[in-house]
């Protein structure tokens, strides 16, 4: 004890030296990572701002590519009912030509029925039942070709619209 009371003043000393040595490395290290935290919260606070600014790009594009799908699909729309149209108008003139068969075929049919049992009876028999042939196989083949005119319409307005709006779409990044 006695060496204590001898060397307390310097092992008090150097036990003040040693802890302000502590302390002082203890605040740079407190303020160098405080430091680093700020940067690290700057960091984090500008990759939160370019993430919201690139999700409103993101948005934008999207909702302007949505904007021309509607679009291409209204012009499909309207590419449709003008072929529908032509569809209708085709229809009502092969319906003309269907009328002028069937008052032929009648007049082939009625001549027919009234012919003798002759030679040019038998020619003119045999032209009627042709006509009539052939008005039965124009009037079955103008029905089968505005059915696939209709399916080659519709599939043409879908492909060409579903081609505008992939061009639209992906044009170079046109939206961005």
């Amino acid at each position: 004890m006695s060496v204590l009371m001898k060397y307390w003043k310097p092992l008090v000393l150097m036990l003040l030296v040693a802890f302000l040595l502590w302390r002082s490395y203890s605040a740079g290290y407190d303020s160098a990572d405080a430091a680093w935290k700020l940067q690290w919260a700057q960091r984090d606070a500008d990759d939160a701002k370019f993430r919201v600014a690139e999700e409103a790009r993101q948005r934008n594009i999207e909702q302007q590519r949505q904007i021309a799908v509607v679009e291409e699909g209204r012009k499909a729309d309207e590419e449709m009912a003008k072929a529908k149209a032509d569809a209708a108008h085709a229809q009502r003139v092969g319906d003309g030509l269907q009328q002028q068969l069937d008052r032929l075929q009648k007049r082939y049919a009625a001549d027919r029925a009234t012919s003798k049992l002759s030679s040019a009876a038998a020619v003119s028999q045999a032209k009627s039942e042709t006509i009539v042939l052939l008005a039965q196989l124009y009037r079955e083949s103008d029905k089968a070709a505005g059915e696939y005119a209709e399916e080659a319409d519709r599939n043409y307005v879908k492909g060409s619209s579903c081609e505008r709006t992939y061009n639209r779409v992906t044009n170079g990044n046109a939206f961005e």
